[in-house]
């Protein structure tokens, strides 16, 4: 009587009330069933058109199989399993179909784009800028080292970007080469904010002038700049670099052309890094001299200094055993000669620097560097001057580095427990500290963290 308005479904014997147990009921659910399998056809009727197939549970219907399309799905639940795919997938996706091109596409997936799961060619390249998004706020791509294989950054790749993507504020290039003789600083995106070029190479720079030169007009609201493995970096970009405005992070590890440079640190921190507070300068040649000049910067919070393994190897392994073997003979005769005094609760180990400086060729960083961390400046001015008085006004101390919270000293044979006392004395904010692999003793990191019981400590004595 209903005629073709009767919709089909499963009847399982279980979902049937007991009431229904009857056999004139049995005779009912099979002429269902044979209704059911009368209407089945390719083409699907106008009454449920709008509605699903109901995937059975065995995954059969009459000795057909029943497959899930992935086109069934709606376009926010492609777009939930689209979030998870990188842009290269998504590129193949969008091959497949109209529908899926068109769902690739969404802005949504395209506001932070990373390639790094690949490297990329510069042909490669250019077909996803049309993926690009003008709400694309973060691209990162990385190339190739290969020497055969590496093809350089083009200038309509960077133009393309600050047409399409004019809200961009992260650009991360790694392990590209970079024209000096096409592409500029200036060439860069003005907006962005972080920078990377980490292991990216340079060609054709100039000789008389730092490839930075304008950065601080150029990019006004850049915060971060990541140099890491720049082999091309050189010392007197440090002074074009200070005067970013804006700039909070700067990151020069694996630098190893960044050596001997107490001229441009000074002025660099003297004039400039007003606003740094995170600086790493692991793997690099610099000393104490260029250290002690970054113990002006107010706004330092994090310092990150590790000796490259290239100097930290170059003694034999007889000289490092002689100078183990003295310096536990001058602790011991210092011992028995000098007494042992404490600084509120901190037993000061003393160590002559005369035996710190042996057998030395390079100026690697000591105890004077991270003592001039965290230390005070005293400003006295002459107020008045009598005849042969004069009135100098009490002396006021300004503290360096107030702000420090990370502290990374590692691999450095002359940092001692020196270094330790004074930063257990000065450095109030100090909340990480690594002296791995330096001369620090046990007695010297136990000491310190019964006094800083706030500060987590990292050492070589550490139990694994």
């Amino acid at each position: 009587m209903f005629g073709n308005k009767i919709q089909s479904v499963w009847i399982e014997q279980s979902e049937i009330p007991n009431y229904y147990q009857h056999p004139i009921c049995h005779i009912c659910k099979r002429r269902m069933m044979v209704k059911r399998s009368k209407s089945l056809s390719p083409e699907p009727s106008s009454s449920s058109e709008s509605k699903r197939p109901k995937i059975v549970e065995d995954g059969q219907t009459n000795g057909r199989m029943a497959h899930p399309n992935m086109l069934d799905l709606s376009d926010d639940v492609l777009l939930n399993i689209m979030k998870y795919l990188n842009p290269q997938d998504l590129m193949s996706l969008s091959s497949c179909c109209q529908r899926l091109d068109q769902v690739t596409q969404d802005r949504t997936l395209w506001a932070n784009v990373d390639f790094r799961s690949r490297s990329m060619l510069l042909h490669e390249l250019e077909k996803y800028v049309k993926f690009l998004q003008p709400l694309t706020t973060s691209l990162a791509i990385r190339g190739n080292q290969d020497p055969e294989k590496f093809t350089g950054l083009s200038q309509s790749f960077f133009n393309a970007i600050k047409v399409v993507c004019n809200q961009l504020k992260e650009l991360i290039i790694e392990d590209y080469c970079i024209d000096g003789n096409k592409i500029q600083i200036t060439d860069f995106p003005t907006m962005i904010e972080k920078l990377s070029l980490k292991g990216s190479m340079m060609c054709h720079l100039q000789s008389n002038k730092s490839y930075f030169f304008k950065i601080d007009v150029h990019m006004p609201n850049l915060t971060c700049l990541i140099l890491s493995n720049c082999q091309w970096f050189t010392p007197h970009s440090l002074l074009v670099i200070s005067k970013i405005p804006k700039l909070k992070e700067l990151r020069l590890d694996s630098c190893h052309r960044l050596g001997e440079c107490v001229a441009y640190a000074s002025l660099a921190t003297r004039f400039g890094f007003k606003t740094l507070e995170i600086l790493d300068l692991r793997d690099t040649a610099l000393g104490d001299s260029e250290i002690c000049c970054f113990s002006s910067t107010k706004t330092l919070t994090h310092l990150y200094l590790e000796c490259p393994p290239i100097l930290r190897n170059a003694e034999s392994a007889e000289q490092q055993q002689q100078q183990q073997q003295q310096q536990q003979e001058r602790l011991q005769r210092q011992a028995a000669q000098r007494p042992v005094f404490e600084d509120r609760n901190l037993v000061q180990f003393l160590v002559e620097d005369e035996f710190l400086w042996e057998n030395f060729e390079r100026c690697l960083i000591s105890d004077r560097a991270i003592c001039a961390l965290g230390s005070y400046v005293c400003d006295r001015r002459v107020q008045n001057s009598i005849e042969d008085v004069v009135v100098i006004e009490e002396d006021r101390r300004i503290f360096n580095n107030p702000h420090l919270r990370t502290l990374v000293v590692r691999h450095y044979p002359r940092v001692t427990n020196h270094s330790l006392v004074h930063l257990a004395l000065n450095a109030s904010s100090l909340e990480y500290l690594d002296v791995t692999g330096t001369a620090v003793t046990k007695d010297g990191v136990q000491m310190f963290k019964s006094q800083k019981t706030n500060v987590k400590v990292v050492s070589s004595f550490d139990e694994t």
